[in-house]
């Protein structure tokens, strides 16, 4: 009789039962069921509940199914009939070997005529008959006889129906490959015996090359065509039975058993089967035991419908008679389509089918089944029921899958008082069956496991019908909504804190051994401005170490997925770090989908051919070079979440101090500007001035702006002088007082070229007023102690600001480079670095926001200024300036890379970079062979000069690899964009370079008549170890066809082109 998944309680007027008996069905899959059963419950209820747990609905081919007694140890197989007792069975088998050794096999034994109508009419029977066919087939002896290439054929049609969505290509990568063979293994889908004489290599290319062939099919075909190329190997549809016909002089044949063959026997001489009767035909069978004792055979006798005499079968041995009569008798029923047995049992054992009086009649007709994955129909605590009463349902905020998500409220009791919460709970459709409520339930028992600050946590659960999720609100939405409503007002410190704050929450479900297969915005909870939620763990999973979640059958969010779950449906704690990348670039861009446009089959392409998602603007580069990170395509490559929360944290405190210091200084400047513009005759504050980096002193060459205007206007006058102390900024007046210039109108403008680098971190910033009379000693004094203040004030800040500076060391070059051209508008033709003579005054605001942009980009310590010359004349001497020429020519093969590189020619870039780095070459050459001639004291400001082009080289170089790499994807334009950057700064600093040496003419006439004087054919030409870095940095990328290393463009308008 049949039994159900329970165990009811024992009637009042009843003893108890005794304890039920556990038995751990094994299914050809590998997986396993466990029963609890009453003795009186048959084989035909133990099988009915087994096959009604492999899928909701019921099987239209119940009768396929037969339960077989198996012992590992001898290789004993027994049949049971489906109408023998468990307590029968027991009784008889403990005898041969313990209750324990035996191991209960679920298995299709009846097989229908039509596979394909099996398919159609009951799909979890035709899938559990193809696991049990192919498993096998791989464990059985007869493996050893198929060829390799049959094997090789079989193999492709059992991993294109494994990995149902792997691509046709998929096999071509060998990190696949290596997948396939190292972590799934081939010995799923080859014999051992294959495997042992096939050699590796050329079985992976058979591999390769037939699973092309089969990848356009489909699931059934896959299946049926796995059957019937199966089938000409061995005939594993049918049984074989050695039996004689007849009971006294009988004939050796062998019974053949099968839905197409019938009952059919074969000889030696006849290896054609030939049928004796048809299922249909039979109408009845018994089994028989001789009398003999030395020679007990058993006999099987079937009547048959129009034959005058039954058919006798003789088996050697008792145990296969009734293999073959319950063989028999099965097909029987199947064919008839009912459950009546048509054999005729003879048990000359005592009736042993009686009921205990000490039990219930219902206690003996129920079973449970308990899943070998745990019970997920109720959480483990109790704690989390809730009662329906407490909860209140309002609107509907969302839907899920299984039903609407509601607003609500709940009363929760703390101590002696109520507290209404407000809550989200989520509810299942009142209709649905027990399978889909278990799924639902599945979030639930998952979300009580964990307690962190930014995971939504459980409430309650409402487990009677209608099942209800009770969950903590978070009221602002899911993210991807809020990101989309919101950009206006997201800045990019709070979207790195959401990104943070979901790496602590992944980082803890990475300690608890959980894979969430689910990471994405919409997954995601705002519960307030500053604090988001991950949320819908409806597809988490526990895996075990070092091992991997495979999904079944289910929709997937394929645009969020790494391509290891693409292609074999494995999820790892690797595969989640994939998603939370892709999840970083959703929040990034603000809401925007991954892949947008893109059909989710064409994604894994996109994937495998090393596209990844581009770089979100405002995206700082260490972000997206994390999120790279995560894109790995190999999972063992890619960080922990652990690492991922620790790298984040930097980031978010880098942008947090970067605002706090922009607004810092923005309120200065504010204060300033006020200050400025108020009208009082007090000077206005000192600004201070940031002086480049030690190792890039030599490239800004700023001038600050001179002026020489009326003396109605010298009260709107305002200039700047640069000096270390009061004493030197004394010395400089009394020269200019001697030439009889007012100081308020000094018009030798100081720069990075006539200063040299001392010891005290002093900043020498002061705006000087207009004075009536520049003799008055008393005047000076008190603007030198005015001054000494006001230079102390500064040291402060400056050391403040050079902290700042610190942080911004990335973009100091960049800032550097352009310096220079906000104090001077010289063209190539019209010189570099000269100063202007006296113009008409420009209006005072200007002048002070175009010297305070020159002077915040350095951060020199310590600036003395050098005894002024005479203003020399607006152009310099060109004749024989080798210098200035190969300056000229490094801007023009700067331009040329540019028009290159913006017209995308990548197979050019090579001899591009190669032309610029050859220049450069040739520039540095020919300040080496001038470096004799000029004082010790200039030195380090060539040396230094030489050492930002030697970076901005090996930047140029980088960038252009990757420009090459990248030049087929869809991130083209981002590292085109990067090498054109890098060029344009290599560009400035050659300029920067020439600036240099014009400043050393400027300040030592001997150096600049050598330089205008012919060349001596005699003089040493000598080059720096720096320089001769460079020649081999530049010769070697040639000789390897790879990129060389340093370029440079001239004056701003040539810099806009490029």
């Amino acid at each position: 009789m049949e039994g159900h998944c329970m165990i009811t309680p024992s009637s009042p007027d009843k003893s108890p039962a005794p304890a039920p008996t556990v038995l751990k069905v094994h299914l050809p899959n590998g997986g396993f069921n466990i029963v609890k059963f009453g003795d009186a419950i048959d084989v035909k209820g133990i099988i009915s509940l087994v096959t009604s747990r492999l899928a909701t609905e019921p099987r239209v081919y119940q009768q396929c199914y037969a339960m077989r007694l198996h012992h590992p140890g001898t290789g004993e197989m027994h049949w049971l009939h489906q109408d023998t007792t468990m307590a029968q069975v027991q009784e008889r088998f403990e005898k041969i070997h313990p209750l324990n050794e035996w191991r209960y096999e679920l298995r299709v034994r009846y097989l229908p005529l039509n596979l394909n109508q099996l398919y159609e009419k009951d799909k979890v029977t035709f899938y559990f008959y193809y696991d049990q066919v192919r498993n096998d087939y791989l464990t059985s002896e007869v493996a050893a006889r198929i060829d390799q290439e049959t094997a090789v054929q079989l193999c492709c049609l059992q991993i294109k129906l494994y990995f149902k969505d792997m691509p046709q290509i998929a096999l071509d990568k060998k990190s696949n490959l290596e997948y396939l063979e190292k972590e799934v293994g081939l010995q799923k889908f080859v014999p051992k015996a294959v495997l042992d004489v096939a050699k590796p290599k050329s079985l992976r290319k058979m591999i390769q090359a037939q699973f092309k062939r089969v990848v356009q099919l489909s699931e059934a075909d896959c299946m049926i065509k796995f059957f019937n190329l199966l089938k000409t190997q061995y005939a594993f549809h049918q049984e074989k039975f050695t039996c004689a016909l007849g009971s006294g002089w009988s004939i050796p044949v062998e019974i053949v058993i099968g839905p197409d063959s019938g009952i059919s026997y074969m000889t030696p001489r006849a290896p054609v089967p030939t049928q004796m009767a048809d299922f249909s035909k039979v109408l009845g069978l018994q089994t028989l035991v001789s009398d003999c004792n030395t020679h007990r055979k058993a006999m099987l006798q079937l009547r048959v419908a129009g034959a005058a005499e039954t058919l006798t079968i003789t088996c050697p041995t008792l145990p296969e008679a009734e293999s073959l009569a319950d063989l028999i008798d099965g097909y029987c029923r199947l064919h008839n389509n009912n459950d009546i047995s048509i054999w005729n049992r003879k048990d000359t054992k005592n009736d042993a089918e009686k009921t205990d009086n000490n039990g219930t009649i219902l206690s003996e007709d129920y079973a449970e089944i308990v899943d070998e994955e745990g019970d997920y129909s109720t959480p483990a605590t109790r704690d989390y029921e809730l009662q329906r009463n407490q909860v209140e349902l309002s609107e509907i905020i969302g839907e899920g899958q299984f039903g609407d998500v509601h607003k609500g409220t709940c009363k929760m009791r703390s101590g002696k008082e109520i507290a209404t919460v407000a809550v989200a709970v989520k509810t299942c459709k009142v209709d649905a069956d027990l399978a889909t409520a278990e799924k639902f339930l599945e979030e639930a028992y998952i979300m009580q496991q964990f307690d962190h600050l930014h995971i939504i946590k459980l409430i309650g659960v409402c487990s009677d019908s209608p099942i209800w999720i009770v969950m903590e609100l978070a009221r602002l939405g899911e993210l991807r909504a809020y990101l989309q409503n919101n950009k206006t007002r997201l800045d990019l410190a709070t979207l790195l804190l959401y990104t943070f704050q979901l790496s602590t929450a992944l980082s803890y479900l990475e300690s608890k051994k959980f894979v969430h297969r689910d990471i994405a915005a919409r997954n995601v909870l705002v519960s307030s401005h500053h604090c988001v939620k991950l949320a819908d763990f409806g597809l988490s999973r526990w895996v075990e170490d070092q091992s991997y979640y495979k999904a079944s059958k289910g929709k997937l969010p394929i645009k969020w997925m790494a391509p290891e779950s693409i292609n074999f449906r494995r999820f790892t704690t690797a595969s989640d770090v994939w998603m939370f990348g892709v999840c970083m670039w959703e929040i990034l861009m603000l809401g925007v989908k991954p892949f947008m446009g893109v059909k989710n089959n064409d994604v894994i392409g996109k994937l495998d051919n090393g596209e990844r998602l581009a770089l979100p603007a405002n995206c700082p580069p260490r972000l997206y070079s994390l999120m790279s990170q995560c894109w790995a395509y190999e999972p063992s490559k890619r960080p922990t979440f652990k690492d991922i929360k620790e790298s984040l944290n930097e980031i978010l405190l880098e942008e947090r101090h970067q605002q706090q210091e922009t607004m810092r200084r923005e309120n200065r400047r504010v204060q300033a500007m006020s200050w400025g513009s108020s009208g009082s005759d007090d000077p206005p504050p000192p600004k201070p001035s940031r002086y480049p980096n030690c190792n890039d002193v030599s490239a800004s060459n700023s001038s600050l702006a001179s002026t020489s205007v009326p003396a109605s206007d010298r009260a709107t006058v305002s200039t700047y002088i640069v000096a270390q102390n009061p004493e030197v900024l004394a010395h400089l007046l009394r020269e200019n007082e001697s030439r009889g210039l007012n100081p308020s109108v000094y018009t030798t403008p100081a720069s990075a070229f006539n200063t040299l680098a001392g010891t005290a971190p002093v900043y020498g910033d002061m705006l000087l007023e207009s004075r009536g009379s520049a003799s008055s000693e008393d005047c000076l004094d008190e603007e030198q102690q005015l001054l000494e203040r006001r230079l102390k004030q500064q040291m402060r800040e400056s050391e403040e600001d050079s902290r700042w500076l610190a942080e911004e060391e990335t973009n100091l070059r960049k800032r550097l480079s352009i310096a220079p051209s906000l104090s001077d508008t010289e063209s190539i033709e019209g010189g570099f670095c000269t100063s202007p003579g006296p113009t008409p005054s420009h209006n005072s605001l200007d002048r002070e926001r175009r010297s305070s942009e020159a002077t915040s980009l350095s951060d020199e310590k310590v600036i003395i200024v050098k005894k002024m010359e005479p203003t020399p004349t607006a152009d310099l001497d060109r004749t024989n300036d080798k210098v200035y020429d190969c300056t000229t020519n490094v801007v023009k093969a700067v331009m040329s890379l540019s028009q290159g590189v913006q017209q995308a020619q990548a197979d050019q870039y090579l001899d591009l970079v190669k032309r610029v780095g050859l220049e450069l070459r040739a520039l540095l050459t020919s300040v080496d062979a001038l470096v004799q001639y000029f004082p010790s004291s200039a030195h380090r400001e060539v040396e230094m000069a030489h050492q930002v082009l030697s970076k901005d080289m090996g930047e140029l170089v980088n960038t252009m690899k990757l420009a090459q790499h990248y030049s087929t994807t869809t991130l083209d334009a981002v590292y085109r964009k990067n090498m054109l950057s890098a060029a344009h700064v290599l560009a400035m600093d050659a300029k920067n370079l020439l600036d240099v040496v014009d400043s050393i003419r400027i300040r030592y006439p001997e150096v600049d008549s050598i330089i205008c004087s012919p060349p001596d054919e005699s003089a040493v030409h000598i080059v720096d170890g720096a320089s001769q870095d460079l020649c081999n940095a530049i010769d070697k990328p040639a000789a390897n066809s790879e990129p060389v290393e340093n370029s440079g463009v001239l004056n701003h308008s040539v810099i806009a082109n490029s």
